[in-house]
């Protein structure tokens, strides 16, 4: 009995060290853990802070407070041995960044991570990107549209020119034409002003592409202004009259569509004309102007204000009579 219960104490003691093992093992695998995130986040740190002194240094901007042999220094501690850096080198790299940073705007390190290709011998890698493929989704919307109003204007030709014989034949078909005929032609406008939106903004992505300012944070901007320029298109030609401009040249229904799909701000003013238009007049009588004053003598009338400051405000002001200033007659040159 008593060599089963040392047995038992020797079993319990093992469980507690392993046990206690386990839970240093945890805090020793926590510790790693945070110790390495905090290694990785400094090397993608570093990274950015090398990705704008290289294009601040190929573009010609570099800062004589940015040392490059600190950088490459602190890259070879980093990035090849894998140490840790001190905290005058985290400091020293922060300093860089906001020097980088306020000296290559709107370049940044997002704008510069995302318009990077992989590999230097491959070409191909710039499509992969973020601001590549952001290029390529752009060139099948473009296409895609440009298909379906091909397809529209090859559909509204046929029906023109068949719709006499096929109205004879079958009266049925011809309906059911028609009606997609109507309405292809109220949706000709929304493709035409979805496509100018994507003209638009492949205008904007070549830009963003030649100088490096492309931020894959801004797609929801560039997909909300496709939908703008989808809606504008439409929109605006139920508001405006495409009979002709000011110049009395005759814009067509597909043309007002891709006009306002590139630029939004045409339905915009539109519509702030149709609202003004619309707002009652308002009637204010403080700067109405005053009829002149003709004195019996003076065939010259004299023009009235309604200036405050020409107004007496004092009691004495108000018992002192007007004096007329005498006329001269320039023939004579005598008073009257």
């Amino acid at each position: 009995m008593i060599l089963f219960y040392g047995q038992e104490q020797e079993q319990s003691c093992k469980d507690l060290n392993q046990v206690y093992g386990q839970r240093e093992d945890t805090h020793g695998k926590t510790t790693q853990q945070a110790e390495s995130q905090r290694i990785t986040s400094l090397s993608g740190f570093l990274k950015d802070v090398m990705r704008l002194a290289v294009f601040a240094a190929e573009s010609g901007q570099l800062s004589e407070d940015i040392q490059m042999d600190e950088l490459y220094r602190m890259w070879d501690i980093k990035i090849a041995k894998k140490e840790m850096l001190t905290n005058d080198d985290i400091a020293y790299l922060r300093h860089c960044y906001q020097i980088l940073s306020t000296q290559l705007a709107p370049t940044t390190a997002v704008s510069l991570r995302a318009t990077e290709k992989k590999q230097e011998n491959s070409g191909l890698n710039h499509m992969h990107t973020d601001a590549g493929r952001h290029v390529r989704n752009l060139w099948i919307w473009s296409f895609s549209i440009l298909a379906i109003i091909v397809s529209i204007n090859i559909y509204q030709y046929t029906f023109e020119m068949g719709s006499p014989n096929l109205a004879q034949v079958d009266a049925s078909t011809f309906n059911t034409a028609n009606y997609i005929y109507t309405f292809i032609t109220h949706l000709t406008p929304f493709m035409y002003g979805a496509f100018g939106a994507c003209i638009f903004i492949l205008r904007q992505a070549e830009e963003q592409l030649r100088e490096r300012t492309f931020d894959p944070r801004r797609l929801p901007e560039y997909r909300n202004r496709l939908v703008l320029g989808t809606l504008s298109g439409g929109v605006i030609v139920l508001l405006y009259s495409s009979g002709g401009s000011a110049a009395d040249i005759k814009i067509t229904e597909a043309a007002l569509g891709f006009i306002g799909g590139y630029s939004i701000d045409l339905l915009f003013s539109l519509l702030d004309r149709i609202v003004n238009s619309l707002k009652p007049a308002e009637k204010t009588t403080k700067n109405r102007p005053l009829p002149p004053l003709i004195l019996k003598d003076n065939p010259h009338p004299i023009k009235r204000t309604a200036d405050k400051q020409a107004i007496p405000s004092r009691k004495e002001d108000k018992d002192i009579s007007p004096q007329l200033v005498p006329v001269v007659n320039k023939e004579s040159d005598s008073i009257t």
